[in-house]
Order: C-alpha cells, then sequence, then structure tokens
C-alpha cells in the first residue's frame, strides 16, 4: 500500500538519468546529501512562513525533488558497486533528520498547533522505526503502509498548495492530524507485517 508501490516505475522513468550519472561517475552521495539539503530548505521555508507566506512555494519542489534524489543515490550507488552499509546510515539519518526539522518547523512556525506537529512527528519517526526493525530482526527494511515517506511529502507538497494561496497557514493543523492519523494506521498495518514474520517458521 502507499505511492511506495509504484518505486519501481519511478525507477525505471528515472533509469535515463541515473545512467548519464554513471557515465559521468557522479558520486551517489551527490544525491543523498541533495535531498537532506532541500529538505532543510523546505523546513526552513515552513519556519519562515509565518512571516511572509510565499515562503510555501518553494515546499513543494523541494520536498518531491527530494524524494527523485532518495531514489537516484540508491540506483547510482548499485549501478557504480558503490552500494554499502555506510550508504545506508546516510540515507536513513538523513531521512530522519527531515522529517524532525519539516514537522519541527511547522510546530515551531507560530501558525500551527505546536502539540499536533509533536503527535504527528513521534508517529512518523515510530512509523520509520519499524520499517528498520524489519531489517534489524534479520529480514527486509519494510517499506509498506499508507503513510510512508514518499506519501508525506507528496501530502505535505499538496496540501501545502492551499495554504500557499490563500494564505490560511493555521489549516496545517489538518495536514498534521492526517499525519498523525495515518502514521497511527501505517503503525498497525507495519506491526501485523512483523507479527507475522516473527511467527513464520
Amino acid at each position: 500500500m502507499g505511492i511506495y508501490t509504484t518505486k519501481n516505475s519511478w525507477q525505471r522513468a528515472l533509469q535515463p538519468a541515473v545512467d548519464l550519472c554513471v557515465r559521468r561517475r557522479v558520486h551517489p552521495d551527490v544525491f543523498t546529501y541533495a535531498a537532506l539539503t532541500l529538505s532543510l530548505l523546505a523546513a526552513a521555508a515552513l519556519y519562515l512562513a509565518g512571516l511572509d507566506k510565499d515562503w510555501l512555494w518553494l515546499v513543494p519542489p523541494c520536498v518531491l525533488l527530494r524524494l527523485v534524489f532518495n531514489l537516484m543515490d540508491g540506483q547510482v550507488a548499485r549501478s557504480l558497486g558503490m552500494a554499502d552499509d555506510w550508504g545506508e546510515v546516510k540515507n536513513e539519518f538523513g531521512d530522519r533528520v527531515a522529517d524532525a526539522t519539516l514537522f519541527g518547523a511547522l510546530g515551531l512556525g507560530g501558525y500551527a498547533d505546536a502539540r499536533l506537529a509533536l503527535v504527528a512527528l513521534a508517529t512518523v519517526l515510530c512509523v520509520s522505526y519499524l520499517g528498520l526493525l524489519g531489517k534489524a530482526l534479520g529480514g527486509l527494511r519494510y517499506y509498506g503502509g499508507v503513510f510512508g515517506k514518499g506519501d508525506r511529502m507528496i501530502t505535505l507538497a499538496i496540501f501545502t498548495l492551499y495554504p500557499a494561496f490563500t494564505g490560511r497557514l493555521g489549516s496545517y493543523d489538518y495536514f498534521l492530524g492526517l499525519a498523525a492519523g495515518a502514521a497511527l494506521i501505517t503503525i498497525a498495518q507495519r506491526l501485523k507485517v512483523l507479527h507475522d514474520r516473527s511467527q513464520s517458521p
């Protein structure tokens, strides 16, 4: 479930760009750090939106391009034979920093409910933790559920268009409520998968 089910289609669409990067020997870290930089830029825009809503126009392109770079770093690394555990550490840590700064910016921007932002961030981090726990227990990292990283970023990008047009920044409370609720559903989904894995012979 979720946007992750379309990952293979996006990877096929990006393959020409990946092939070009491989021919030019572009290091995959370029995409890893670019994705993190875009996330931090989007977080800064969310924080500054309380002073000027036009900052919000930076958020959709930044978070969507972040997803593209997150796909490309892995593809390029595998194609160059550079995929390793340290690359995975950088990816996962960068994703958690991105989540913390994006939701933190919403909570600290002065226009959304900080308590809702805290709950949304806590549940989102639990979603990510459960995804990683599958691998820690000897299986594969689990990306499924209705509110994985891709779903979070696409939902944030689409939702941001409303306050960007109207200036009603308080409407982000609805996004935060949706994020917390969807994350709780995803937690239940991932727990079920982990439970079923643990019970299989």
